[in-house]
């Protein structure tokens, strides 16, 4: 089968368009839904080339993991918490995530409470069944693939693995000393030979199926999704690393053995080693062991949506960019909060709501500023420059991204536009007024924007994401949308509500709708310094009757 992936990795001018940050803002431009375009543009769906939603690498060992494992007793919004919290305050001696042993039941633990399949559905009609997992995707495509790189883990030999989602179990790749290499390749050498790297890719192609060239917007967010999910599960854990952005693509895509293949690596998590290491090994050979099922007969181009990964690309990893925050940023850690819930039972019931039910009470005014307020915290990342010591503290460090709410039904609240204003953790607004079938049609005429109890705009300045990190800041400003969208899901869920994220809106009635169609970015006009690039709506689900255990 032609991939089409391996054709930018492989093109010498791959690295060398990132500066080029027009054509950041011409695939924003071009891939935007408007009234006219999602009905003179539809598509039908080709049901028998659906891609498969799990990557399998066939002719290598397996090794099974332990199913529903034992988990710390942490609150899902203690785990946000500590993610905000300097990494040796996080360790609180009594109450917080302690340290955990590095073996094979460590990586099940990680992985089942932050990747894996949650649940199943059934079509009544058909009596097919397909699967739900602990981190959400657009259209429930799941374009986001797992490999960890493991050392010095009891149970199971270092190497490079796959996460086989489908049976809980990792497929070996490749034998040896892989930690060190990915940390070298990710110039973290500093923190010698971590004892576990986590890489995230995505297969373009499993949402380009249903989405096209939109499609690269809504892979990121997912990663956004998948990064949240998994700092926080190994934040209850006692691991304390970060995310790491910053990389250059074809040397990772080489080091995971994936050169040819349609996947790209995009995120890794290095989670440094509690313990010292004995002496320096040479690095692994790159002999990989499997190969990839094809996950669909034919993969249809995208040309929009590869050359704008093209554009992002990097040759090699250079010196680390980051958001200059000059105020300073805002630096609270909030209080624990009364309620609370623990996150492992959280992650494993959460699911995407269909609709809402409208009849349901106002969700309380203080629910839904904890909400808000967890959800907006900091984390630590390279491009955020809190990882590795290279600027401030989690809680400080700038964002990309800022939330605009469409309150339907909160107490003390009227209903209206409001501005989430995290550094007063409060809600200033904007619009009085019902805004419920607004909410409705800007986010694609979808009932569910208008039904729950509030409806959220996230707002990128992709200005300062272009300014800062080139294209590559594109990515940057999803996957920051992902992860706050990760913690709205989980802390609605934590207090008795559910939520869904919306990737599809009409982008420039949102912005006419708020105001910003009037923003000029350097006198270009074709560069609207902000820009929607995820809805949100929070409320009480209507059960879905297709779910199974």
């Amino acid at each position: 089968m032609t991939r089409f992936l391996p054709r930018i990795l492989e093109d010498p001018r791959s690295g060398t368009y990132n500066s080029d940050t027009s054509r950041l803002f011409a695939y924003h431009q071009a891939t935007k839904h408007t009234f006219d375009s999602v009905r003179s543009s539809a598509h039908f769906l080709d049901w028998k080339n659906q891609p498969s939603p799990f990557r399998t690498y066939e002719g290598t060992s397996v090794v099974e993991l332990a199913r529903d494992p034992e988990f710390p007793h942490v609150g899902t919004f203690e785990a946000m918490r500590g993610l905000c919290e300097p990494a040796a305050a996080s360790e609180d001696a009594t109450n917080g995530p302690q340290p955990v042993r590095p073996d094979l039941n460590l990586v099940s633990r990680l992985l089942w409470y932050s990747m894996a399949v949650s649940s199943w559905k059934k079509v009544p009609l058909t009596g097919s069944r397909y699967s739900l997992r602990v981190n959400p995707s657009s259209g429930n495509l799941h374009p986001t693939e797992t490999y960890l790189a493991i050392c010095d883990f009891q149970g199971v030999g270092d190497g490079l693995y796959h996460y086989r989602a489908d049976r809980h179990a990792l497929e070996l790749r490749s034998r040896g000393a892989w930690t060190q290499r990915l940390a070298r390749e990710l110039s973290f050498e500093e923190f010698g030979a971590p004892s576990l790297i986590v890489g995230l890719t995505s297969i373009f192609w499993r949402e380009a199926w249903k989405y096209r060239d939109r499609a690269y917007r809504y892979c990121c967010h997912d990663l956004g999704h998948a990064m949240m999910s998994i700092l926080l599960a190994a934040e209850a854990l006692g691991l304390h690393g970060g995310a790491v952005g910053q990389f250059g693509d074809l040397h990772l895509s080489r080091a995971l053995g994936l050169i040819g293949s349609d996947e790209a690596p995009m995120l890794f998590f290095v989670f440094p080693s509690p313990q010292k290491h004995g002496e320096a090994v040479p690095y692994p050979e790159e002999t990989f062991f499997g190969t990839a099922n094809e996950l669909s007969a034919e993969e249809a181009p995208c040309e929009v949506l590869l050359n704008m990964h093209r554009a992002t690309i990097l040759a090699d990893t250079g010196q680390r960019p980051v958001i200059k925050n000059e105020d300073g940023g805002v630096s609270h850690v909030p209080v624990k909060p009364a309620t609370d819930v623990p996150l492992r039972m959280v992650v494993r019931r959460r699911r995407s709501a269909l609709d809402f039910d409208p009849l349901t009470p106002p969700m309380p005014s203080g629910e839904l500023e904890q909400i808000l307020e967890f959800a907006t915290l900091g984390y630590r990342s390279d491009w955020r420059g809190n990882f590795s010591g290279v600027g401030n503290s989690p809680a400080s460090a700038k964002d990309l991204v800022s939330l605009y709410l469409y309150v339907h039904r909160v107490s003390r609240c009227e209903p209206g536009v409001y501005f989430w204003d995290k550094a007063s953790r409060s809600l200033q607004q904007l619009h009085r007024g019902d805004v419920k079938r607004v909410a409705a049609f800007l986010s694609l005429e979808q009932s569910l924007a208008e039904n729950g109890c509030f409806t959220v705009s996230m707002i990128a300045d992709l200005q300062l994401a272009a300014q800062c990190f080139g294209n590559r800041g594109y990515r940057y400003a999803y996957f920051e949308a992902g992860a706050i969208g990760q913690r709205l899901y989980l802390g609605a869920e934590a207090l008795g509500w559910n939520a869904t994220g919306i990737g599809a809106f009409y982008d420039d009635d949102v912005h006419r709708y708020l105001g910003f169609l009037e923003e000029k970015a350097n006198t270009d006009s074709s560069k609207l310094p902000r820009q929607v690039i995820y809805h949100f709506a929070v409320g009480r689900a209507i059960p879905d009757p297709r779910i199974e255990a």
